[in-house]
């Protein structure tokens, strides 16, 4: 199953505030927050997605 334009503008706004092309936050990251490397939003399932984005806002709570 595709992204949904939510998940795709959070993706969009993680890797802009790293200053990170999304294929680069991606692969950079992915390890870390769904257990295995990947390259393309495309790769990502509509789960990992929400797990992927779950852990990035628990992280921003410091």
């Amino acid at each position: 199953m595709h992204l949904n334009r939510i998940q795709i503008q959070i993706f969009e706004k993680l890797s802009s505030e790293l200053n990170l092309e999304m294929e680069d936050y991606l692969f950079r990251f992915s390890k870390e927050n769904i257990s295995r490397t990947i390259k393309k939003l495309d790769d990502l399932t509509e789960k990992e997605a929400d797990t992927w984005i779950t852990k990035a806002y628990l992280k921003s709570l410091g």
